[in-house]
């Protein structure tokens, strides 16, 4: 055997490497580190750009219809250069579309979900839909989750829970409830004429008044989208395919000892989407006013703010300065029932909307 030094075998590779000669690499490429051949980038870069020279000078040669620098090509047609956003709305209209918000917001009467469900829910049998007894016992809520129909040609599918119950009184008799009702559920129901309910989210709502004073209060709580084409219900909210979000409270007082003149206070925090016409979406976030009878230290003008969006899809939004919680203090020239209109961060100037929409109502605050 024998034994070859290490020395010796580096000496032999090292000449070895030296002594060999390599051929010319091909065209395109360059040797790089003597050793390997690679892509020759700046005759990659040459050739494109003499390529686009020469369909350049063909082109206008051949149709004349391309200036010299022309950039068109065929992904051009792909390429949709959106017109710059203008503000379509002057200040008198952006006032209009505020208090329409107003108006908009109030037309969404929660009593008109439940007055409907509970009709056609009449329209179901025994057997369809079948109803959860245990969660009734244990909730006192009727819950269904079904897909059936009826031999009177209606039928149910999806789920609900729900309760109403109606025109009441509390047990100690002093207070009464001209409504009170709750559902939750993603269902559409067709009832035996064929119109068809369609209730996705969920809608919680009362209105009641005091046996003593006969003061009201009302209350809704509503998320989804809620739909009937009953010829009936032509003309209102439900006729619309709106989707919408409302939170809302309010306080009626009569004229007595305690509030002279009457006293009110409202609360909305509320957005609907889905309108047509002028205006697309609206947004009222958690508006609040209540009188001076009731301590309240500027009664025109709440705080929060509005928000409408135009058919171009332009939002334009105010902040009000009224007090911002009940016993809240107030700067006394903010009291002006105006705010500042923005559009895209930009100041368009001052409206001053007519705020007794809030309240210009004495049995319901829903139009």
């Amino acid at each position: 055997m024998q034994v070859w030094s290490l020395g010796l075998i580096v000496t032999f590779l090292g000449l070895g490497c030296q002594g060999e000669e390599r051929g010319e690499c091909r065209d395109g490429f360059v040797r790089k580190q003597g050793r390997w051949c690679v892509f020759d980038e700046n005759a990659i870069s040459a050739g494109s750009n003499a390529a686009a020279g020469s369909e350049s000078s063909s082109g206008s040669g051949s149709s004349g219809s391309q200036s010299p620098g022309n950039d068109s090509g065929p992904d051009e047609e792909y390429i949709h250069d959106a017109p710059e956003p203008q503000v379509e709305f002057d200040l008198g209209q952006i006032e209009w579309a505020m208090e329409e918000a107003i108006r908009l917001v109030r037309w969404i009467d929660p009593a008109k979900v439940h007055d409907v469900y509970e009709a056609v829910e009449l329209d179901g049998n025994e057997e369809c839909p079948d109803y959860d007894e245990e969660y009734y016992e244990e909730n006192e809520q009727y819950h269904w989750r079904d897909s059936c129909a009826v031999s009177s040609g209606g039928s149910f599918s999806g789920y609900v829970y729900s309760y109403d119950y109606g025109d009441h009184w509390n047990e100690n008799e002093t207070i009464h409830y001209d409504g009170r009702a709750y559902f939750r559920g993603s269902a559409r129901v067709i009832d035996g004429r064929g119109n068809t309910f369609v209730g996705a989210g969920s809608s919680n709502y009362y209105e009641r008044s005091s046996v003593w004073t006969d003061d009201k209060t009302f209350y809704q709580n509503m998320s989804g989208n809620f739909r009937f084409d009953g010829h009936e219900y032509d003309g209102t909210w439900l006729s619309q395919d709106l989707n919408v979000q409302i939170t809302h409270s309010s306080d009626r007082y009569v004229d007595d000892g305690d509030h002279y003149g009457g006293a009110f206070s409202v609360y909305w925090n509320a957005s609907i989407s889905g309108l047509t016409g002028e205006l697309s979406a609206v947004r009222l976030s958690n508006l609040y006013m209540y009188s001076e009878n009731i301590g309240s230290m500027c009664e025109i003008e709440p705080s929060g703010s509005i928000a409408v969006r135009d058919y171009a899809g332009n939002w334009y939004e105010a902040d009000f300065d009224g007090p911002k919680y009940y016993g809240a203090g107030i700067f006394p020239p903010d009291c002006d029932s105006c705010g500042r209109v923005y559009w895209r961060g930009e100041l368009l100037g001052t409206v001053c909307p007519d705020f007794d929409l809030m309240v210009d109502w004495e049995d319901r605050p829903w139009l």
